[in-house]
């Protein structure tokens, strides 16, 4: 519809809504004259306009109405019997014009779960085996802030979905309490919500009710539900759901292409919904409030929304533009998609917010999470002593943050004569240009992203994180950080692209020290066990169980994952001394590597896996080595004069590590296996106040243009 076209439609269209309901027949038959097209438009958006409701799935999984007696009767007994053997139905939790919402238990999987159980007369209009069919496409989608559907079925009348059950409330319950929310934290929401929107376009995938009653929270983390249920109610049922006198999605969010009813709606309508969501946490109200349905809906198609400067002060003009721009009457005048949008809000987002643009590990918690649990980690007393003797505390366990360095007993003046020293060209002190990596005000260990120039691009609030991980491809990194109220670690990951964090492990297990599969579909780990710590595995792509790969006496820590795929690198903390393991992820026996009392940490394969550097403090000062591998027949020293935490650069031909607190690059040929490798100049690229510790802490991306690193404070 071209903008000369529309015009032409508002202006039919207001005239009839002011008519008195018995005129506006003959009015919109004078005013469209001959052009039929004309009359089908504004009789389409009437039709529309007329049967509007805004009870759409209107109450997720999350927004508990208080505990409810199981329903009783017939319908209680049809759907125990449905679902005998798999789930047990434990409460009402909702209900709405589509659904009533039930709270159960999993039984196979032994969790928490929400079953939405549509309506006998609306399942009947839609019709149980292509609503199914529909469905079944979105629980393809995965992402952090989209509520996966877990499962679905049909049983008698009965036709109903599962999900995951969400402690925590609805935006709607939020908005209704607070009124309207800080400029900074409802950018930071919309970015989520968009986030998961693009996810979902990507697939193929529009929302069509985009609402807060569809958006959860978590603390800061938002959850958007019901993905892809709108175009499944839509295509299975159509006009035959119109017929029980509910209609799909709310006026105050709907795009008006969407309220004319056109069937070619694209992935422009969540965008105008998204945008009016984010006026309505900014202004305290929906961009078009009005006492009935029909008004709001006579506001949205002939009024702009009014600048959210008249609601508050300090929302600038440009942000005002950029949500206006997002709810344009034409799809066109619109952002083309909803990365779009969030891109045009993030500088906003760091005019209003800390420097921190990813949720806080631990405010994802509900109150009875949040509550402190027993188990923490069990460390041997040597290394306790050590972390003392280094001066830095961090508090109840995680404090093994250590000087590693005095942990080693034998001292000689250098290596063994055969053994090659090949020092790396050039200082490894930063110059006067050497950027520096200022500390703040807080006790507390920081997690941040840098550049080359140790320029901060990104921090990732975290509660004491630890040892961080890039995924493959770079967009993602893995950390271990402390739940508010916890005693003990948890896994967390962070999506850089999309600023959001979200919760991996949610147990008193103490995970730590993730490490990648090469393809990026699991993270190996350690996990507490009652000798010390253990290795696991996790897959990404299912619901499997964590599966331990490595049960030792003592502590194992992963700090590599071999391009195979078939084994991982593996720090052993024996009693009085380290050691490097190759560990398959099978299960099988460890293979120790030869260290001629070197006690050896933090190993890293280089790509090619021809090489490993490792650190050790055999001879006296910590250093930086390279060993062929899985031989070890060659050795070359890499940082003679101190130097620690090594980490390949994707491409295998640069090596980074820490001398103090400035980290340094070196190029590396390490192509050849059968000559040692050449060592180019090391470039000290910056300084900063890095936390070392057992296990490193730190990684580079892979294309060694990022760093994610552990501050100390």
């Amino acid at each position: 519809m071209t903008r000369e076209r529309w015009r032409a439609v508002d202006a039919v269209l207001m005239g009839a809504l002011s008519c008195e309901n018995d005129r506006r027949e003959a009015f919109i038959r004078e005013a469209c004259g001959d052009d039929a097209a004309l009359l089908h438009e504004v009789e389409s958006l009437l039709a529309a306009h007329d049967g509007m409701s805004d009870d759409f799935l209107e109450q997720p999984p999350a927004e508990a109405l208080g505990p409810a007696p199981m329903p009783n009767g017939e319908r209680a007994a049809a759907l125990a019997n449905a679902l005998a053997g798999r789930y047990v139905i434990e409460s009402e939790i909702a209900r709405g014009g589509m659904a009533t919402v039930y709270r159960a238990l999993d039984v196979r999987h032994a969790r928490r779960v929400a079953i939405k159980v549509m309506r006998e007369e609306v399942a009947a209009a839609i019709g149980a085996e292509r609503f199914l069919e529909e469905i079944r496409v979105t629980a393809s989608l995965q992402h952090p802030n989209i509520l996966p559907l877990f499962d679905s079925g049909r049983h008698g009348g009965l036709l109903w979905y599962v999900m995951p059950f969400v402690e925590g409330e609805t935006l709607r319950s939020r908005l209704a309490r607070e009124g309207r929310l800080p400029v900074g934290e409802a950018i930071r929401l919309a970015r989520q919500v968009a986030a998961a929107l693009e996810h979902a376009h990507a697939h193929g995938i529009v929302h069509r009710d985009v609402k807060p009653e569809n958006v959860l929270l978590q603390g800061s983390h938002a959850l958007v539900a019901d993905f892809g249920i709108a175009l499944a109610l839509d295509h299975a049922g159509g006009e035959r759901l119109t017929k029980t006198g509910l209609t799909l999605g709310t006026p105050q969010y709907m795009a008006p292409e969407q309220a004319a009813g056109e069937r070619a709606l694209d992935a422009r309508v969540d965008v105008y919904a998204l945008g009016a969501v984010t006026y309505e946490m900014l202004a305290g109200q929906s961009p078009f409030a009005a006492p009935t349905r029909q008004a709001v809906v006579q506001r949205m198609l002939g009024e702009m929304p009014t600048a959210l400067a008249a609601f508050r002060g300090d929302v600038p003009p440009s942000l005002d533009a950029a949500v206006a721009r997002a709810m344009a009457k034409q799809p066109d005048d619109r952002f083309a998609s909803a990365a779009d949008f969030a891109a045009a809000l993030i500088t906003h987002a760091d005019a209003t917010r800390p420097a921190s643009t990813l949720s806080r590990p631990g405010e994802h918690d509900t109150p009875a999470a949040a509550t402190a649990r027993p188990g923490r980690r069990a460390i041997a007393a040597h290394i306790v002593i050590y972390a003392v003797s280094a001066g830095i505390v961090l508090g109840l366990v995680i404090g093994m943050s250590l000087s590693r360095w005095s942990v080693f007993s034998q001292k000689s003046a250098a290596p063994p004569a055969r053994w090659p020293t090949v020092s790396a060209i050039g200082a490894t002190v930063p110059g006067a240009d050497a950027k520096i990596i200022a500390s703040g005000s807080s006790d507390a260990p920081s997690l941040v992203v840098v550049d080359r120039g140790g320029h901060v691009q990104q921090g990732i609030t975290a509660n004491r994180p630890w040892t961080p991980r890039f995924s493959p491809d770079g967009h993602r990194v893995a950390f271990g950080a402390y739940a508010v109220g916890r005693t003990s670690s948890d896994l967390w990951i962070a999506d850089l692209d999309a600023s959001t964090t979200w919760r991996l492990t949610d147990d008193d297990g103490d995970s730590n020290d993730p490490q990648w599969s090469p393809d990026g579909k699991a993270i190996a780990f350690s996990v507490n066990a009652p000798d010390g710590k253990d290795v696991a595995i996790r897959s990404l792509t299912s619901d499997t169980a964590t599966r331990i790969v490595a049960a030792l006496p003592g502590m194992q820590f992963p700090s590599d994952w071999l391009r195979d795929g078939r084994a991982l690198i593996v720090t052993e903390n024996g009693p009085d001394r380290y050691d490097i393991l190759v560990q398959p992820v099978d299960g099988a026996a460890a293979r120790p590597r030869p260290t001629a009392g070197e006690h050896p940490t933090s190993g890293r394969v280089s790509p090619n896996e021809r090489w490993i550097a490792y650190t050790t403090q055999a001879w006296g000062r910590a250093n930086v080595y390279l060993a062929s591998y899985p031989g070890l027949e060659r050795r070359v020293m890499v940082s003679e004069d101190g130097g620690a935490d090594p980490v390949w650069r994707g491409d295998g031909r640069e090596l980074y590590y820490w001398h103090g607190d400035t980290l340094v690059a070196v190029k590396v040929d390490a192509q050849s296996s059968d000559t040692l490798p050449k060592l180019g100049a090391a470039t000290a690229l910056f300084q900063a106040p890095y936390l070392s510790s057992l296990n490193t802490m730190y990684d580079a991306s892979p294309d060694g243009t990022r760093f994610a690193i552990v501050q100390r404070r």
